[in-house]
């Protein structure tokens, strides 16, 4: 069986995170908010899909998103296996420092430095729109990563500019809580009123 070469990262160069299937880590929804998901998705030679390793310490990098300027960083500082990867401006938490831990065919797996715990997809599922999160090292196929530069002519091209977010529809739907508990305690009352 033929091996393929393990991907040398370079300072101040590009890449693609690729599951088996080709689709790579991206910015959700090229959101350069901080907190926006880091998903899987088909590759677009999009610069919200493209990450630069910036090192942070001796064998440890910041994944860098090339579109939004910000970092992978896991959700609430969170540790446990499931806890979702966002974006986030740089800090010097651990959570945002990563690992490259070579494995077979080339591929790698990116271990969180905080956590101890690599990148993985919900529910084992590879299509589009699956989100990023951690989860122990289990072996997994959704565990390996296939990590490849960027080539020149995609970074020529002019970036996109982010575009001003249009105010969000609120929505009518009845939330659970403190609130709604009251809302529903006061219909409850009126009906029993009206009866008796």
């Amino acid at each position: 069986m033929k091996k393929t070469a393990q991907t040398v990262i370079r300072e101040g160069a590009c890449y693609t995170i690729a599951a088996a299937n080709g689709r790579v880590l991206e910015v959700a929804d090229f959101n350069t908010e901080n907190g926006a998901s880091v998903r899987l998705w088909s590759y677009e030679g999009q610069p919200w899909q493209q990450w630069f390793f910036e090192e942070a310490a001796d064998g440890q990098y910041r994944i860098k998103n090339r579109f939004t300027g910000k970092v992978m960083d896991l959700a609430m500082s969170g540790v446990a296996n499931g806890t979702w990867i966002h974006q986030w401006s740089v800090t010097s938490g651990k959570g945002q420092r990563w690992q490259l831990v070579p494995a077979d065919n080339g591929r790698f797996k990116i271990r969180n430095v905080l956590a101890d715990k690599v990148i993985d997809l919900v529910g084992m599922r590879v299509d589009n729109g699956t989100q990023a999160q951690i989860w122990q090292d289990v072996f997994g196929e959704n565990q390996l990563w296939n990590i490849q530069p960027v080539p020149d002519k995609l970074l020529e091209k002019d970036m996109p500019r982010p575009e001003p977010k249009k105010e969000a529809v609120k929505s009518t739907r009845t939330q659970t809580g403190t609130a709604s508990r009251a809302k529903k305690t006061a219909g409850k009352g009126a009906r029993r009123t009206t009866r008796g």
